[in-house]
């Protein structure tokens, strides 16, 4: 995946992420919403002003809707768990890749100029980054599959 590509997918998916956080907010402000109805409903009762039928049939329809509003939410939470895990994928990669591009060039620098103690230091040190961050790169991605798989 070239630099671009990787720039436009992490650009995509953090405006999912942005998308996602909207709609988690709105169902948050339903099932507040929701809920406040359902407490109020009983005291309209008790004060005769909608009666016990009509009471009953807007439970049933409110309740009906919460739980819809909580669906919805419980969705929009593993959705936005995903697009974390995406991300963070995605970013990982993006600084194994940097880091492999100042390591070559690096490398080119040597073989121009000589290695000095403090460039075999730096390339020793790019070296573990890559390893380490390739590793929780693979990691990231294998678990992110597995998990959309539901084998974890």
């Amino acid at each position: 995946m070239s630099t671009s590509q990787l720039q436009i997918a992490m650009s995509s998916l953090r405006i999912r992420l942005a998308e996602i956080q909207s709609r988690e907010d709105q169902a948050e402000t339903l099932i507040n919403q929701f809920r406040t109805q359902l407490r109020r409903l009983p005291r309209q009762v008790v004060y005769g002003t909608i009666s016990l039928d009509a009471s009953l049939a807007a439970m049933g329809e409110i309740e009906e809707r919460l739980n819809d509003a909580i669906a919805t939410h419980r969705w929009l939470l593993e959705f936005k768990k995903t697009a974390i895990y995406e991300l963070e994928a995605l970013q990982l990669v993006g600084q194994v890749d940097e880091a492999r591009r100042s390591l070559s060039s690096l490398r080119q620098q040597n073989l121009l100029s000589g290695e000095t103690e403090e460039s075999a230091a730096e390339i020793l040190r790019l070296e573990k980054f890559i390893a380490e961050y390739s590793k929780r790169a693979e990691l990231a991605i294998t678990d992110s599959y597995q998990e959309r798989q539901g084998l974890k």
